[in-house]
């Protein structure tokens, strides 16, 4: 079972996010997702949405993504990169340095049908979506296509929120994994949210309380990352 943190880039300041990246090495995380802002964040929730825009007007992109060379070396196991699409789209060539740093990138905006060809433009592994909404043709070219595990995003509309399955949620996760690992995320916010996906998925992703735990201080963060590891997987 994989426990994934979410965190934005540099968020609150530079400083705190890389003692936040450092909290979840030592805690023995088991991967990371960072966080690249962009001016429009249509999946992200209010908590994030505010992170991002607070980062935006005191970052550039290029800060955001040069963080995460110090990310590489502070945290020893998997690294992702998550932004949208028009990010790598605009940089194009030089976002490959950026991409080399990580296992796989993340775009939020990309449905699975065109990650394909993006994926071969990039040069890089990009994790496949899948939703409630997802239809059976997007599962299967999903899990034909994944190296690595599909994200799962378990409930409609944008981060934050509770967590919850329907029963057809729950059919579309478990037909894809019976073909590769899937890692769910949106809503999950505690060790009891971790324990209900863990029944049936592979991982989780956390974002919305781990920004809202950082925004309190690192001490908090720590204490929220140390409560997370105390489920029995």
């Amino acid at each position: 079972m994989n426990i994934g943190i979410y965190l934005i880039s540099n968020y609150p300041k530079k400083s705190t996010f890389l003692e936040a990246v450092e909290i979840c090495n030592s805690l023995d995380v088991d991967f990371l997702e960072i966080g690249i802002p962009f001016s429009d964040p249509i999946a992200d929730g209010a908590v994030l949405e505010k992170a991002s825009f607070e980062m935006l007007d005191k970052y550039t992109t290029r800060d955001f993504l040069e963080s995460l060379f110090e990310v590489k070396r502070l945290f020893q196991k998997r690294l992702y990169i998550m932004t949208y699409t028009n990010i790598p789209y605009s940089l194009k060539d030089e976002f490959n340095k950026y991409s080399k740093l990580a296992s796989g990138v993340i775009l939020a905006d990309l449905p699975v049908r065109e990650a394909i060809g993006f994926e071969k433009k990039l040069g890089c592994n990009i994790i496949k979506f899948a939703t409630p909404e997802s239809r059976s043709s997007d599962l299967d070219l999903a899990i034909k296509s994944t190296k690595d595990f599909i994200y799962f995003i378990s409930k409609r509309g944008i981060t934050g929120g509770d967590f919850a399955l329907d029963s057809q949620t729950v059919q579309k996760i478990n037909y894809c994994k019976k073909h590769t690992k899937v890692y769910l995320g949106f809503g999950i916010r505690n060790a009891n949210d971790i324990a209900k996906a863990f029944s049936i998925s592979d991982g989780v992703i956390i974002g919305t309380q781990a920004a809202i735990e950082l925004q309190k201080g690192v001490q908090d963060f720590e204490r929220f990352i140390k409560s997370l590891k105390l489920i029995n997987l």
